[in-house]
């Protein structure tokens, strides 16, 4: 299903504050994490794209002390994140999860400071450069920084594989709208975990 040497995996903001036990948004994020095994989910996906050799690509937040508070067309989440010093540049919540600490020579893309990954970084030269036309994306959060850079993807010319159950938000009311009224309006395909490792494995 997948051309391997044309398909990356894309790992959004698998850092601490998110998915480690004390992590600040863990709290709001751990009841859909728990009920759709999120965490253990992403970690399947990111072993299966190392096993098939396919490029792997980290794309954290990360904030500095004059993000947010000063700008004057904030949005509630600008706020929210300001508000819980969110994914602070040096601190331990803006690191990577250790169980999805980037090794070799896969690449860490800038940081973004909203929610399109793509947007004011350098993934799309990554990607270009590598000839990297597929994507699979997992990550958080679902309907914010997943959703809207599977979104710029597309319009970008990508192919674009979202894995439904290696993902998660805060509430499963915006799980479910995201994967299964957005998603099917434009995702070239939406894969649970089991059928991403499967067809990695049969693409070798």
């Amino acid at each position: 299903m997948f051309p391997l040497k044309r398909t990356a995996l894309v790992l959004i903001d698998a850092t601490n504050d998110f998915i480690s036990e004390n992590g600040k948004a863990w709290p709001g994020l751990r009841a859909v994490c728990e009920e759709v095994d999120t965490v253990p989910n992403m970690k399947r996906v990111l072993g299966a794209a190392r096993e098939a050799g396919i490029e792997v690509l980290h794309a954290p937040m990360e904030t500095q002390p004059w993000d947010y508070g000063p700008w004057q067309h904030r949005m509630p989440s600008h706020d929210a994140m300001f508000q819980a010093q969110l994914f602070q540049a040096g601190t331990w919540g803006a690191r990577f999860h250790p169980d999805f600490t980037p090794i070799g020579d896969e690449v860490v893309v800038t940081v973004h400071k909203t929610f399109d990954a793509f947007h004011g970084t350098d993934m799309d030269l990554q990607l270009r450069q590598r000839d990297i036309d597929h994507l699979i994306l997992c990550g958080l959060t679902t309907n914010t920084c997943v959703d809207s850079t599977g979104r710029d993807a597309v319009e970008k010319g990508y192919d674009v594989t979202f894995v439904s159950d290696a993902v998660a938000t805060f509430t499963m009311e915006m799980q479910r709208a995201t994967v299964e009224l957005g998603w099917p309006r434009y995702a070239h395909r939406i894969l649970a975990t089991e059928e991403v490792v499967s067809a990695l494995k049969d693409s070798k």
